[in-house]
């Protein structure tokens, strides 16, 4: 509850519709279900796990008006095909993509990684490079399975585990420019800022870096394109953070942040509440054909229920800017638990709060596997699942680092169960003395790509 001089604020803009019931596990039968495991809690079946860190994505609970939407949709049509034309739910969806972002064409895909997929075969040229902040793991691959190479121009701030420096996801303007002239305009693609940077933290990049990446790339023709799945989180840091933004609405915001770039893909899953769907944003009209071709041969269009869904998550979303407050004060509510008591990432994203598993830890040694043995620590003792999240960056790795990443999904937990979170984080940093490392089980009939089977040391 807060109160200005406008009156009185509600805190909470929502209330409960739906509730799952939770089954109390005995310290016996968590024992039972980690060895069964392996060791490794992403094997853990869902209905023995008390609390779900290890993602974000496509978990955060409906609104009602999704779920009605579901169970009685309004119109039943056909696959797509290429007349999306002859789809309400497209003109739909159409309509409020343009509304919130600006971008005069869209084209739906079934989730992120389809949607970097085809922007990655229009937009990424072989034996060319693309220069970016610390880009998401699966961005990295399909700019690689392209045959191009990612050149990291993070900001220094990125690595430093305990800066409070607001904006940890900027570029480095001067590793920008030193890499172009490098390497030469003419062979690099494009320019690729991940918004509300994972890898870091979830930290933001600001407008003011923005404008500046977008003069260079003016000044060498080349193209700026944005992840912006943490679009929202990075918005509102934004509004928080940046000077001349406090008056500014968090659709202004987004508005403004995609004015500076020539093209968009985004991941519905995580900030607009969906548990599936993607975007491709594009200004170029050849371009959108040829993204649009590629869906349809890659079998990677949105069915109509789902872009439906996701019109209704982009009204409701920025009707107010109260949801995505709630959603990034509840991220830092964790952090500022933990934070005197535990070794976390400085200073809070917008989506997560992240472990330094190397100060937690320091006893072991990365190939004793310390993330996991830490979250199997956790859910032997409180039923917590947390993970390791998405790999770290090559830059991020060379300088040693390890992070724990604990992910609240939006709408789903009350501050009572990140309450238990801090509780069972600050028993085992006292007891940290007690966790063993893990070996890896070898197993020639599992492939390298399959989850880890593990054994206490």
């Amino acid at each position: 509850m807060n109160t200005n001089s406008s009156g009185f604020i509600f805190s909470i803009p929502y209330e409960i519709a739906v509730a799952r019931s939770l089954r109390q596990t005995t310290p016996a039968e968590r024992e039972s279900a980690l060895r069964d495991a392996h060791f490794n809690t992403e094997l853990i079946a869902q209905e023995l796990i008390y609390i779900d860190l290890s993602t974000d994505s496509g978990v955060s609970s409906l609104s009602t008006g999704q779920l009605a939407a579901m169970a009685a949709p309004s119109n039943v049509e056909p696959g797509m095909g290429l007349a999306s034309e002859g789809s309400r739910a497209f003109a739909s969806l159409a309509d409020e993509v343009r509304r919130v972002f600006g971008f005069s064409y869209l084209v739906p895909t079934p989730q992120g990684r389809a949607a970097e997929r085809i922007w990655t075969k229009i937009h990424v040229r072989p034996d060319t490079f693309v220069v970016g902040n610390l880009l998401f793991p699966s961005t990295r691959v399909h700019i690689e399975m392209n045959g191009a190479k990612v050149i990291e121009a993070a900001d220094e701030a990125a690595y430093d585990l305990t800066s409070e420096d607001p904006f940890k996801g900027n570029l480095d303007i001067q590793k920008l420019q030193r890499a172009i002239d490098e390497k030469g305009a003419d062979h690099i693609s494009c320019i690729y800022v991940e918004l509300g940077d994972n890898a870091c933290g979830g930290h933001p990049v600001s407008l003011a870096n923005l404008r500046a990446i977008k003069q260079i790339a003016a000044a060498h023709h080349l193209a700026v394109f944005l992840d912006g799945c943490r679009i929202l989180e990075n918005s509102f840091l934004v509004q928080e953070r940046e000077a001349g933004y406090r008056e500014r609405t968090i659709l202004e915001i987004v508005r403004e942040t995609c004015d500076l770039a020539d093209g968009c893909t985004l991941s519905a899953l995580k900030d607009f509440l969906v548990p599936c769907g993607g975007l491709i944003l594009i200004r170029d009209k050849a371009f959108f054909q040829k993204a649009s071709m590629q869906a349809f041969l890659d079998g990677a269009q949105l069915a109509g229920t789902a872009m439906t869904q996701l019109a209704i998550s982009l009204r409701d979303i920025f009707a107010a800017d109260n949801y995505i407050k709630s959603r990034v004060e509840q991220v830092r509510y964790l952090w500022q638990r933990l934070r005197d008591r535990v070794p976390v990432v400085s200073p809070p994203g917008g989506h997560a709060v992240f472990i330094d598993v190397k100060a937690f830890l320091p006893h072991l040694q990365s190939a004793e596997f310390p993330s996991e043995a830490l979250g199997a620590f956790l859910y032997r003792y409180a039923g917590i699942r947390v993970t390791k999240g998405p790999p770290l960056a090559p830059s991020q790795l060379e300088r040693g680092m390890e992070l724990v990443r604990l992910a609240i999904p939006a709408r789903k937990y009350l501050n009572a169960h990140l309450d238990d979170v801090a509780e069972a984080f600050c028993y085992a940093y006292s007891r940290r003395n007690e966790i063993t490392g893990l070996r890896r089980s070898e197993d020639p009939m599992r492939s390298k790509y399959d989850p880890g089977h593990f054994q206490p040391l």
